[in-house]
């Protein structure tokens, strides 16, 4: 039986359950579905908007970076940052509402709705 130990793990490994693993980047929205994430939109006057990751790779598709995916501000048009946030069954929001991007005749209509998990 061979163990690890907490000393020979690295930034780029986590131990879970004894069992070492390494992670990939996460630069697609493909990436990021596979494991649940939510894409944070923040500008810096303060407007957040919260979308999941499979919403938008619906209509953006899979293999496109998360990170460089164009927001766009209603109150300041200013530079908006992106964030990925990976959400645990058991930390989920109470009330969170996340903006669902939907493709209707070639354009893009945002709706909202409660996030459920």
């Amino acid at each position: 039986m061979q163990r690890f130990q907490a000393s020979r793990l690295d930034d780029r490994t986590k131990c879970s359950s004894s069992v070492l693993m390494a992670h990939d980047p996460i630069d697609t929205l493909g990436k990021a579905t596979r494991h649940n994430m939510l894409v944070k939109a923040e500008c810096s006057c303060g407007n957040v908007r919260y979308c999941r990751s499979a919403d938008l790779m619906m209509v953006y598709g899979g293999g496109v970076d998360p990170l460089k995916l164009k927001f766009d501000c209603s109150r300041c048009k200013p530079q908006i940052t992106i964030t990925l946030l990976e959400v645990h069954p058991e930390h989920l929001p109470k009330r969170l509402m996340i903006h669902k991007p939907m493709k209707i005749g070639g354009k893009i209509h945002w709706t909202t709705e409660r996030f459920r998990g």
